[in-house]
Order: C-alpha cells, then sequence, then structure tokens
C-alpha cells in the first residue's frame, strides 16, 4: 500500500494541507497507513475522504473517523472549527475528484503494467483468469469485491504494493461517461470488452447505447495500448476495430480470431477443457470453470497474456492454476452427496441462460434443482426476460424450479405452462432459502442465481450451515 505523505497527497489532489491543534509528529510530511471511504471501517493511521454520495456526505462522519484513529481526512468543506479533534485536513474543491486523482498519482508514480477489463458479463472470472496468467511472471494486484467503479478502482490502486508491477482491474459501469473516467484513473496498457449485452437496460435502453458505454474504453486508451475484443459480438468487433491502435481478437466462431477455442468439452459443472490455438501454438487446456461461456472467459484472458509478451505455456499454466471467484461459479460438495454450483453474485438473461446449460450437461445422481432470483434493471425488457427463463428452464429438464422475488413470479407461471414438473415461488431469498434446505435430497445438484438485490447466497448459506461444505 503507497505510503504517501500529506503534503504529496495534497498535490495530487490539487488540495491544501491543514495542520490541526494537535498535528502529526512529521507534520504535512507525516505518511498515511491506509485509505477509507467508509468511517466504520477506518483503522487507525489512515486517511478518509468525506465522499459526497447521492445518499449520504461523508463531511457528518468526519468526527467518527477521527473519533477511530484516522491521521487526517480530505474535506470540501469546514475547518479545524467543525472538526477540532483531526490532526489534520486536506481541503480540495471536490472529494471524489480527489480520491481519483490520487489513484491516477499511484498509477503512473512508477512503471506498472494495467491490464482494463469491461463487459456485460464476466468481468470478474476473466480478470480471476487474467491475473492467475500474468501472475506467472508478474506480481500482480487485481480487484476485489466490487471495487469497479468511480470510488472502487481508485481505493484498488491505493492497494498497490511497492514489490506488485501488474494490475488487472474490473471496470463496471452504471452511467455515461463512468468508464470513460475510469480509463482516465487508470490508463490501460491493455483493455478488453468481453461482450454487449441486455444488461443496465433500465439505464441505457438499448444495446447499442450500451455498447457504446463499453467502447468508452477503447476511446481513452492511448494509441500505443492494446485493445483485446470478442470477435464473435457483432457490437464489441465494430469497437475493436475502430481502434487505431494494436488489436488482439478472440473467439470460438469467428475465422479470423486471432487467439481461438476448438475442440471444446464441457465437464458438466466440473470444469472445462478445450485447444487453445493461437498462430501454430496448440495449447491443451484444461479450466476448473465449468460452461461455454468460461471458454470465452478464459480466451479474454490468454489474449491479455498474448498482449503482454507472456509464453504459450505460461498461460496455460495460467489458465490451469484459476479458480472461481467467490459466488461466481464456484462447486460445493456437501457431506450428503448433494452439490451446489454458487453463482449467486449476480444474474442477467445471459448469463443465466449460460448457467442453464451448465445445469443441463450435468450427471447428478440425484435431481437437478434451478434457485433464481429476479434479474434486475432490465427496465421493459424484465417482463419477457423473466418469462423466457421459465420456457427454458422447463426446457432444460430441470427437476425443480424454485422461483425467488416479484419478477420471478413471471417465470414460475411460464415454466408451468410450459410442463416444468414441479415448481414452487418466494417472495424473498430468505423463504427461499428455509424451502430449499428441506427440499433438497442427497445427490441433488443445485444452481443458485439471481440478481445483487436480491441476496441469493442467503440460500447457499443455509445449505451449507445444514449440510457442512
Amino acid at each position: 500500500m503507497p505510503r504517501l505523505g500529506l503534503a504529496e497527497i495534497a498535490r495530487a489532489a490539487r488540495g491544501k494541507v491543514i495542520l490541526g491543534a494537535r498535528p502529526p509528529a512529521r507534520g504535512a510530511e507525516h505518511e498515511v497507513e491506509g485509505y477509507s471511504i467508509d468511517s466504520r471501517t477506518v483503522k487507525p493511521g489512515e486517511l478518509f475522504f468525506a465522499i459526497v454520495g447521492p445518499r449520504l456526505d461523508g463531511h457528518e462522519f468526519v468526527n467518527d473517523a477521527i473519533a477511530r484513529g484516522a491521521a487526517a481526512a480530505v474535506v470540501m468543506r469546514g475547518g479545524a472549527a467543525r472538526y477540532p479533534g483531526a490532526p489534520a485536513l486536506i481541503r480540495v474543491p471536490d472529494t471524489t475528484r480527489a480520491l481519483q486523482d490520487l489513484g491516477a498519482h499511484v498509477r503512473r508514480a512508477r512503471p506498472l503494467r494495467v491490464a482494463g477489463i469491461t463487459g456485460s458479463a464476466g468481468k470478474t472470472t476473466a480478470k480471476e483468469l487474467a491475473a492467475a496468467v500474468l501472475s506467472q511472471r508478474f506480481r500482480v494486484l487485481k480487484s476485489e469485491g466490487n471495487l469497479n467503479n468511480t470510488y472502487g478502482l481508485p481505493l484498488m490502486l491505493l492497494r498497490l504494493l511497492e514489490e506488485q508491477e501488474a494490475a488487472v482491474l474490473e471496470m463496471g459501469m452504471s452511467y455515461k461517461g463512468e468508464i470513460t473516467r475510469l480509463v482516465e484513473i487508470a490508463d490501460p496498457d491493455i483493455g478488453a470488452i468481453l461482450n454487449v449485452l441486455r444488461v443496465h437496460l433500465e439505464h441505457f435502453g438499448s444495446l447499442e447505447k450500451i455498447a457504446a458505454a463499453k467502447g468508452e474504453l477503447f476511446r481513452g486508451m492511448r494509441r500505443d495500448a492494446v485493445a483485446v475484443y470478442n470477435a464473435d459480438d457483432r457490437l464489441v468487433t465494430r469497437l475493436g476495430r475502430a481502434f487505431a491502435g494494436e488489436t488482439v481478437s478472440y473467439g470460438i466462431e469467428a475465422a479470423k480470431a486471432l487467439v481461438r477455442a476448438e475442440e471444446i468439452g464441457i465437464e458438466g459443472v466440473s470444469g472445462s477443457a478445450f485447444v487453445l490455438r493461437r498462430g501454430s501454438d496448440r495449447l491443451p487446456i484444461r479450466l476448473a470453470l465449468p460452461g461455454r461461456h468460461n471458454v470465452y472467459n478464459a480466451l479474454a484472458a490468454a489474449s491479455i497474456g498474448f498482449a503482454t509478451g507472456l509464453s504459450a505455456d505460461e498461460i496455460r499454466r495460467g489458465l490451469e492454476s484459476a479458480r472461481p471467484a467467490s459466488m461466481r461459479g464456484v462447486l460445493h460438495r456437501l457431506k450428503s452427496g448433494i452439490e451446489i454450483l454458487d453463482d449467486s453474485y449476480n444474474s442477467n438473461p445471459a448469463a443465466m441462460e449460460r448457467a442453464l446449460e451448465s445445469l443441463r450437461t450435468a450427471s447428478p445422481r440425484g435431481r437437478r434443482i434451478l434457485v433464481s432470483g429476479d434479474m434486475l434493471e432490465l427496465g421493459d425488457y424484465g417482463r419477457p426476460a423473466h418469462a423466457r427463463l421459465g420456457r427454458q428452464a422447463a426446457e432444460s429438464g430441470i427437476d425443480l424450479f424454485v422461483a425467488v422475488g416479484p419478477l420471478s413470479a413471471r417465470a414460475a407461471d411460464a415454466a408451468r405452462a410450459a410442463g416444468a414438473p414441479e415448481v414452487r415461488h418466494f417472495p424473498d431469498s430468505e423463504e427461499a432459502a428455509s424451502y430449499v434446505v428441506s427440499a433438497v435430497r442427497p445427490g441433488d445438484l443445485l444452481l443458485v442465481k439471481g440478481s445483487r438485490g436480491m441476496k441469493m447466497e442467503r440460500v447457499v448459506r443455509a445449505l451449507l450451515a445444514e449440510g457442512g461444505a
């Protein structure tokens, strides 16, 4: 973690240091020991940013942060009189901008290879795979949790260790212009766009507008950077071909893709295998991640590896060492013989379709069970999307479909109409968890998935608590 002095932070953040009545021993040269935007989690010696958000104003929590041991606070209102216990303040025009500018400063302070990854689905898995690949040669920082927006990405850069030589950063978006700002902060040497899907339609309205927002990554990158893109996605291909610099395309179907997957074999929910092809290189790969969609994520990671100069063997070792991130395709095996594919972190129609394919091709000893929560942020597409999910669940040979949430009532109705053998609907994940724990039997395989707001991890936790992983 960068140990920066208050004066250096103030210069990077376009601010001014104001020392308190009891300033740090080294005054403006005092080095902070960490960075936080949440007063509840501030640790002694850290720097607290008083972020002004849509619901909360961080200035109301500065004194709380100081009481917890914060060494200083970054503010845009008030001084020593308002925050009498503060050892020091850094007064800036805009605290959010200050956080972002400090992240950008750390990124540029020394040589660092940065890969930025965006897409409608698969960002976290592609990030994990890319980090595993690059770690075969470099010490790598990778995005954690949901730190992929204009607050989280600079906080990740502020976790950079002195010995780390590369960073793999997720770039999420909720509005037009957000990725533009993330590119300004991270200045990626390699940018990857995975796909453009029907996600965030509530905010953007159309696939074309989503593509334009994702395309901010390539439009904002330096000309000497490398654009990695999915050649099997029409809208992404258009974005990649418009990039003025070097490009690396990947795909399964596109004949002209530079990095390809052939001889793909999906091993149910246990994993997948394929032959990675680039020019004369042919590498057999075994992934510990199931589904054709994860083959695409592996191709994106391999392309990032090739663009960084890694050998084919380094890329193979990295891909095969990768494991799914928490709540993103983790397979739990209970002592009772029940298996749970925990993909509960998020959901959208395309990702659900891919997850259903993994469930359909599995061969459990017992039943195939789908526990699916509402897919949110789809706007007007939400109702038909959930009806389609219900039909797909019935057609996939699901033995028990547990639909969760108000939107999923439509999925449950459609599944019944399409002939699904057993369908249950619950208003929330808490009630669903109680039912599922009582309904599962040894040998059953469950897929648990839903949008973040549905808290579908409650179902997984209840099963683990009951049966032991």
